[in-house]
């Protein structure tokens, strides 16, 4: 948690500059230390209340968009707030727009693993934004995957390993690719294009 050596390091910075005041050396280095890791104790002390405030406006962000507009109403109907009243209120606004961006942005990677499953045994043309950042054009066949994932007739551990994998990273959709013969992964939130059913659907990649 401490860093000694920089701590240290700080001290004999103050030992140094109050040099020659008439105080020994040993009662200049003491002082020193103890200015040292007060300041040291009070550096912890701020970034933990940053990190407890951060971890605050990240709980806040994750509840549902309605439930946070309920509390947000609930307190902007009362008589006073006062000043830890007005700071909730100003948590929730923020914490609002940044759920309502969570909401919009999850319904839209639903959106796109719809339409893509939506070709079912034709054929979708998606574009997207590898994560080297080109830009790949895959031919796929939804219904295709089904005879190439065990699915159920999978071991345990592998099933396990999906659903993990599925719950880490919701903006992964399998696919099979057509021209390659095998199975990938589209990261649906660098979807930029989807050609499906004879329509074209444009999306802008943030």
């Amino acid at each position: 948690m401490y860093d000694r050596a920089e701590i240290m390091k700080a001290a004999w910075v103050i030992v140094r500059r109050f040099r020659g005041n008439g105080e020994t050396l040993p009662a200049l280095l003491s002082r020193a230390l103890h200015s040292a890791w007060g300041t040291a104790k009070a550096e912890v002390r701020v970034a933990k209340m940053a990190a407890q405030a951060q971890r605050r406006r990240e709980a806040l962000a994750n509840r549902p968009v309605d439930e946070i507009k309920a509390e947000i109403t609930c307190m902007e109907n009362r008589s006073t707030l006062g000043h830890e009243g007005i700071h909730r209120l100003a948590e929730l606004r923020a914490a609002c727009h940044v759920a309502k961006q969570r909401e919009r942005a999850a319904a839209e990677l639903e959106q796109k693993r719809a339409l893509i499953a939506s070709a079912e045994g034709r054929f979708a043309t998606v574009i997207f934004t590898k994560k080297d950042g080109t830009r790949r054009v895959m031919r796929v066949q939804p219904a295709k995957l089904k005879y190439h994932v065990k699915g159920d007739a999978a071991c345990e551990a592998a099933q396990k390993a999906v659903k993990t994998r599925a719950a880490r990273h919701p903006n992964l959709m399998p696919v099979w690719d057509t021209e390659a013969a095998a199975l990938r992964s589209v990261n649906l939130e660098t979807v930029s294009r989807i050609a499906v059913n004879g329509t074209v659907h444009e999306y802008a990649i943030h």
